[in-house]
């Protein structure tokens, strides 16, 4: 689009608009879990907000705090909610369900690493109708020293590729905490994750129902004063990981299937071309167990193949069936 900065970034355009009111209602989630040193001061800087065009209201979600968090939010003008189950994910949507009827919902975490001043360009995009989901992307922006650690950099590289390859796109970060996206959007996604790993499921899911994602470059900071993560990074990477190859399973199996089945096709060259060539050369083959390796190798990959090929055959029947469901109930 003419209107889009060179710095932004379009990961998908598929989906049809969404249409903006003229006075949009704006809800910031924040789910928090004892995030007394900066709670505070992010809350006051997104009250320091102002604009005609949308009113801004916060709704914190806690998680079961048991620092002072809970006593520094009822001093603030927000509306503070006690999460029933546990994890991010389940946070957000539970929110989103049941604690927000706002037109749009803004996510962000509460440790003050995300900048509150950056909001409106999260958000513009959506009131233009530039995008279905605006990500935040760290990766994109500046970052302060020490603020994204080099492990959770690698992950986030890797899960990038990996949703890259599978879905076409361009993402650059897919752990970001920090999107805007209509209510009605994130109704609309399928979303199972209790955790971290939703941020990544809902830029997949996003994608995969042709949504238009717009990541756009923000500032991120180190964690102020003793905040520190709650993002585990063996336990929750792995977590994450297994979330993304059961989306990726699910929205492009044929590809997902195929990589698996060349990995096979190329392990079993070796083997195979060594018996050949000891068949050509000798003219008798000695290494049986070679033959065998080779031959459960090709098989497998094979195995791999057809799997791959069915499974793409009920994901598409899937989206057929949700296609006309959707057909039939908004047309009626």
């Amino acid at each position: 689009m003419d209107t889009q900065s060179k710095s932004e970034r379009f990961i998908g355009n598929e989906h049809s608009k969404n249409t903006a009111a003229t006075r949009v209602g704006i809800e910031i989630i924040i789910p928090v879990l004892n995030e007394e040193d900066t709670i505070g001061g992010v809350i006051d800087d997104i009250s320091k907000l102002g604009d005609k065009e949308f009113v801004v209201s916060i709704v914190v979600i806690d998680g079961g705090s048991t620092d002072d968090t809970i006593n520094i939010c009822k001093h603030k003008n927000v509306k503070l909610v006690f999460q029933k189950g546990k994890g991010k994910g389940n946070a957000m949507k539970e929110a989103v369900e049941t604690h927000t009827t706002a037109d749009i919902v803004v996510f962000m975490d509460g440790d003050g690493t995300y900048p509150v001043s950056e909001l409106k360009s999260i958000v513009l995009p959506v009131l233009q109708d530039d995008a279905d989901m605006v990500v935040g992307s760290r990766i994109m922006g500046k970052k302060e020293k020490g603020a994204l650690a080099v492990f959770n950099s690698f992950g986030n590289k890797i899960f990038n590729k990996s949703i890259n390859f599978a879905m076409k796109s361009s993402v650059t970060d897919s752990l970001s905490g920090y999107r805007a996206l209509y209510r009605k959007t994130f109704r609309d996604l399928v979303l199972f994750s209790d955790s971290f790993d939703i941020e990544v499921e809902m830029t997949v899911e996003a994608l995969s129902q042709g949504y238009r994602v717009l990541e756009i470059p923000i500032s991120y900071g180190a964690r102020k004063g003793d905040s520190k993560s709650k993002l585990h990074p063996i336990n929750d990477g792995v977590k994450i990981a297994k979330t993304l190859l059961f989306i990726l399973m699910n929205v492009n199996p044929l590809k997902f299937f195929s990589v698996i089945a060349l990995a096979f096709f190329a392990a079993g060259m070796y083997p195979g071309a060594y018996v050949l060539h000891e068949k050509i050369t000798t003219g008798e083959i000695v290494s049986m167990p070679s033959v065998v390796f080779s031959s459960l190798l090709f098989v497998t990959g094979t195995t791999s193949l057809v799997v791959g090929m069915l499974s793409e055959l009920v994901v598409r029947s899937r989206r057929r069936l949700e296609y006309l469901l959707k057909k039939n109930h908004f047309g009626n």
